[in-house]
């Protein structure tokens, strides 16, 4: 845990989730494996996994085979004045009724905390997406990133990624994965930069922040 004044001061805070062999996947997919060779003067590492790992920046291309990767997205969008917001109990989706009252953006990059996604749980039901209706709404009043603490901007059981498609349909790019529990409501620098994987649809962010 962080000193309880970071939040005061000029600390930035680690908003992604640890990766790790033990860091969960979306079941079925790739778990991270760490291969490591020691010899007398040096170790060397690599890694197999999934590129939806932990926190990590989907490009449209997830959705669209047609579409942009991921060192299409512009680094502009991944790097400035964000905002997290805390909603209310919800059930699958977060809908603006579970915003704070007469909440409206600040910034043009939204974080949102739903805790609903605990450090190392198992993937499966439980977690909260976002509603469509909200993704559109958010992206009338001018953000460009939407970022969650949760392993997917649509419910687990979706059968239909609706608020993928919304978020593709209105050019909103999005993080999935960030962990926001020492990042209090509020204003905040982000920096959320992904590897640069050339032709790839997603990649692992290391997603910091810091108080404004």
């Amino acid at each position: 845990m962080l000193p309880t004044d970071a939040a005061r001061g000029d600390e930035w805070i680690d908003i992604s989730r640890p990766l790790s062999e033990r860091t969960e996947v979306w079941p079925g997919d790739h778990r991270l494996v760490l291969h490591q060779e020691t010899t007398d003067t040096m170790v060397v590492s690599w890694v197999e996994t999934t590129c939806h790992v932990g926190t990590h920046v989907d490009a449209p291309l997830h959705l669209d085979p047609n579409a942009a990767p991921v060192d299409g997205i512009p680094l502009q969008r991944l790097l400035g004045h964000a905002e997290v917001v805390r909603v209310a109990r919800q059930s699958e989706r977060v809908t603006r009724d579970c915003l704070p009252d007469g909440w409206r953006p600040q910034t043009q990059r939204v974080l949102i905390r739903t805790d609903s996604q605990p450090l190392g749980a198992q993937i499966g039901p439980g977690f909260s997406g976002l509603d469509p209706d909200l993704v559109h709404w958010l992206s009338s009043t001018g953000v460009f990133l939407v970022g969650v603490d949760t392993p997917s901007v649509d419910p687990f059981a979706a059968r239909e990624l609706t608020a993928h498609l919304a978020l593709v349909e209105r050019g909103v790019t999005w993080i999935e994965g960030l962990w926001l529990e020492n990042a209090d409501a509020g204003l905040y620098d982000l920096v959320a930069l992904p590897i640069l994987l050339v032709g790839a649809e997603a990649a692992p962010v290391r997603a910091v922040v810091r108080p404004i």
